[in-house]
């Protein structure tokens, strides 16, 4: 495709006032969006190349993808897509050679943009700290807990009413910037949510700093304005940072407080996962899909402990590009770098055509897979328990599977048992994994040798499932505890149809 300067001069303007408005990632979805309309693509990914830390120090982040929509991009497109220089790539057809250069090194400058409001001490939308500045406080509260036994408290603070959401904004955060004292760090999580860190102090200091705020609030003529607050202290409940600020959303929402989740919110989560070593490419769809050129141990704690703190109730899926794919190439030109084929094997699929002088972008992706193949890899694979525990405090069953290299874990407001089997069923989906089966009962067996777990899953629908008709699945296994023998038992109940459908990625 060569396209007329006009047209060339179109795309880079267009680019260049999307990305004058960037903030966090969002500026990448709404080029991709824009770009699609105007060369008419029915898919397209971004991919880019951060460079350096923007404060200079050499720090690794890897080349990133993009896909339109922020939905997840299948592994195979998100290997070729590593191997291009940075730019737009389409489903048909491409941009010019020389205006996707310019457009990628545009996106990089952007990006390595978002990266420096990390770092921004002050958010514009309310005169307190950033949200990176906070973190850094919880941070510090929680390492001084755990090292002297320091208590600290975090008071995550919201308001409601029929006062207009960004006025309600404006008014808590005036009266945050008179109630806080010195030592005290009020920071914003989100437009309309607040997080402050009260150093050095327990629940007294709370009720005295929460009346400190309703009367600032007063004052400022805002009788009208409901505040809601909840809170997390440290070292008693938590030393994690991300685990105390997602025990404090939990009771906010527990106590039937809506939080705001503006635009924002999702955009900087996704930046900060981005920033992760050897995150490739994050969709922040349900569950949140991660591509990562590795899934070590640490790597998945680090991504669910940053996912919970702002989406406390997400499922999380963690696949790895299992290739090279993730090493940085020289730029070359994209026609190139394709491996894919026509369909009679001798031509690159979306080749420029024969006798054309200019370089031409090629199609990431080539035939689509079907759902079966798009999941087949590892051929030896099979699903594995990898974690299950249960919180007595707030009622929650939690479990990790792995497939492959692939990592899930699901969460349920169940007891042990039912909870169990729940966040087994949840995980599963984390995978990608569709199982067309409820939990109809868990329960242990008392008086039998081992006391196992019985659990019995049914068909969601008629004649739906693939592997055995209407017939209920059964289940029994023993473990370590309840919500571990559940979640063995819910897998052997599933083990056929996950024998079928289950494939390594």
């Amino acid at each position: 495709m060569v396209d007329s300067p006009s047209a060339v001069q179109g795309d880079l303007a267009a680019a260049a006032e999307i990305l004058a408005r960037a903030d966090g990632v969002s500026w990448a979805y709404e080029l991709l969006y824009d770009m699609a309309a105007r060369h008419r693509f029915s898919d397209a990914w971004l991919v880019l190349d951060p460079g350096r830390d923007p404060s200079g120090r050499v720090r690794s982040v890897d080349r990133q993808v993009f896909g339109l929509g922020g939905t997840a991009v299948e592994l195979e497109t998100v290997r070729t897509l590593l191997h291009r220089s940075p730019g737009i790539y389409g489903e048909p057809g491409s941009l010019d050679a020389v205006t996707n250069t310019a457009i990628g090194a545009m996106c990089g400058a952007a990006f390595r943009a978002s990266l420096a409001t990390l770092g921004t001490a002050v958010d514009p939308t309310s005169g307190l700290a950033s949200h990176g500045v906070v973190r850094a406080a919880i941070a510090r509260a929680a390492a001084a807990g755990s090292r002297y036994g320091w208590s600290s408290t975090l008071v995550l603070l919201t308001t409601a009413g029929d006062v207009p959401p960004e006025v309600r904004w404006g008014a808590l955060s005036a009266a945050l910037r008179q109630a806080v004292r010195v030592g005290d760090e009020a920071g914003v999580i989100t437009p309309g949510l607040a997080l402050v860190v009260l150093g050095n102090a327990g629940p007294d200091a709370v009720r005295a700093f929460v009346a400190r705020v309703r009367a600032a609030l007063s004052a400022g003529g805002w009788d009208d304005v409901d505040l809601h607050a909840a809170t997390a202290r440290t070292p008693e409940e938590s030393v994690d940072p991300d685990e105390l600020q997602r025990l404090a959303g939990e009771r906010l929402a527990d106590a039937g407080v809506e939080t705001p989740t503006g635009p924002e919110s999702p955009s900087s989560l996704e930046l900060e996962l981005r920033l992760l070593p050897g995150v490739l490419c994050v969709a922040m769809t349900t569950p949140v899909v991660v591509i990562s050129s590795s899934t070590p141990a640490a790597l998945h704690d680090q991504v669910m402990r940053a996912v919970r703190a702002r989406l406390p109730h997400a499922s999380v899926r963690l696949l790895t590009v299992t290739d090279d794919a993730s090493a940085p190439r020289t730029p070359q030109r994209a026609a190139d770098a394709s491996p894919y084929r026509g369909a009679n094997g001798n031509g690159s699929r979306g080749a420029h055509p024969e006798g054309s002088g200019a370089p031409h972008a090629i199609s990431a992706t080539g035939p689509r897979p079907s759902s079966a193949s798009a999941r087949a890899g590892d051929v030896g694979a099979r699903v594995s328990l990898l974690d299950a525990t249960f919180d007595a405090e707030r009622g929650t069953s939690e479990v990790s599977l792995s497939l492959g290299a692939a990592r899930g874990t699901g969460r349920a407001a169940a007891g042990p048992l039912a909870g169990g089997a729940q966040a087994t069923l949840n995980a599963l989906e984390a995978l990608a994994i569709d199982v067309p089966f409820y939990l109809v009962s868990s329960e242990r067996v008392h008086g039998v040798p081992g006391e196992p777990v019985v659990v019995v899953l049914a068909p969601k629908r008629s004649g739906g499932a693939d592997d055995g008709g209407t017939a209920e699945r059964l289940g029994v296994a023993s473990g370590g505890d309840d919500v571990e023998a559940s979640s063995r038992a819910t897998l052997g109940a599933l083990n056929r149809h996950l024998a079928k459908n289950a494939t390594a990625t």
